[in-house]
């Protein structure tokens, strides 16, 4: 949570946003840092993306320093971290922001009498684990059957040369053989693994690999909200949409098939009343999901539930913009009232964009956090 006194400086009517760019090295150490000098820019993240960061960054070039080069900060194998935030006292002093650690893509070289500048493509670390940059097994990987997954998710962390990363306790065990022959990536190893027990696996705003339990309604509901939003201050509009037909309160999960015992495998999960779209409200609306690699009832349970929420949160969308606030990141929980267009309660940060200059407006992308039972 913030101090008092940050969001007195997010808040403030004279504050004045500045950006910063930390040129890094594969193995993510400094090799400058300084204030951006850009032309134009943009940052984009979304919780639904495995890819969760992306944007674009425009330098001036006067004196060909971004120029790409073995010997220049800008390389194919280094890295960038980006930070927002605000100055404060005078200037004098600064409030940051870790936005992520990117990945350098494709620079284009402009040259011309009136204009040097270089533009480059910043993407996030997961390429280098979904084998896009780097990542694929060069050998066949066999992980046994009974293993389990915390242990790993950090063996193919390791393999992949990831160094910074937190790995949530998770004593499941792998419930079959998985053999990857050579060309296989270890991010979709992880994502694999991550599945089977509803975990989530990302890279954060300040450039770790996450492995963590899927956020739960109940999460929402026991997190304080970071940031309250009426009809004023740095909140300037919404959108408010109610996607009705995306809106499922009854899910059924099958596993695999037990030919052994006969067993069917299966889960399910109920909005059954306390919600405008509860089972008692509207009636059911059901979808079924065949998961062969869930093997036990307890599996298929957890999985509907996710399913559920998953299918709850997208519901009602808003689209907010706003005076940027940098203190955001994806997964806030956030609280939004305007009474003109029915928005009212928490609501969880899913999408967030906004560009690199100092009259630009943040946009938020949110889903509605409703109790279901």
């Amino acid at each position: 949570m913030l101090d008092r006194w940050q969001i007195d400086i997010i808040n403030s009517k004279i504050r004045e946003p500045v950006f910063s760019i930390e040129w890094l090295t594969p193995d993510e150490k400094v090799i400058d840092e300084a204030i951006l000098d850009v032309v134009s820019g943009s940052l984009n993240f979304d919780a639904m993306n495995t890819n969760r960061r992306s944007g674009t960054l425009t330098f001036k070039n006067l004196d060909g320093q971004y120029i790409p080069s073995p010997n220049s900060k800008l390389w194919i194998n280094h890295k960038v971290k980006i930070k927002a935030g605000y100055k404060y006292n005078n200037g004098n002093d600064y409030l940051w922001f870790n936005q992520g650690t990117y990945v350098l893509g494709n620079p284009s070289i402009l040259s011309s009498s009136t204009q040097k500048e270089v533009t480059i493509q910043l993407n996030d670390k997961w390429l280098l684990l979904n084998g896009e940059i780097s990542g694929k097994l060069k050998n066949k990987t066999v992980i046994p059957v009974d293993t389990r997954i915390d242990k790993v998710v950090k063996d193919l962390i390791v393999l992949a040369g990831e160094t910074k990363y937190i790995i949530d306790p998770c004593d499941y065990t792998t419930p079959y053989t998985i053999e990857k022959e050579p060309g296989n990536s270890i991010g979709d190893i992880l994502l694999e693994l991550a599945d089977m027990y509803s975990y989530e696996i990302f890279y954060d705003n300040n450039g770790y690999l996450r492995f963590r339990k899927a956020i739960q309604p109940e999460d929402i509901e026991q997190t304080a909200p970071s940031w309250t939003y009426n009809q004023s201050g740095l909140y300037l509009q919404s959108n408010r949409e109610l996607q009705w037909d995306e809106v499922r309160n009854y899910i059924i999960v099958y596993g695999s098939y037990d030919e052994d015992t006969g067993i069917q495998y299966k889960g399910e999960a109920k909005d059954e009343t306390g919600s405008p779209y509860s089972i008692d409200q509207i009636g059911e609306r059901v979808e079924i999901l065949e998961l062969d690699e869930l093997y036990d009832n307890s599996l298929c349970i957890q999985r509907s539930r996710k399913e559920l929420f998953d299918r709850i949160k997208v519901q009602e969308k808003v689209t907010e913009t706003l005076i940027p606030n940098y203190s955001h990141s994806l997964e806030d929980v956030i609280t939004l009232n305007d009474e003109s267009n029915g928005c009212s309660g928490n609501y969880l940060i899913q999408q967030i964009t906004y560009s690199i200059s100092h009259d630009s407006t943040m946009t938020l992308g949110l889903w509605k956090s409703r109790k279901w039972s």
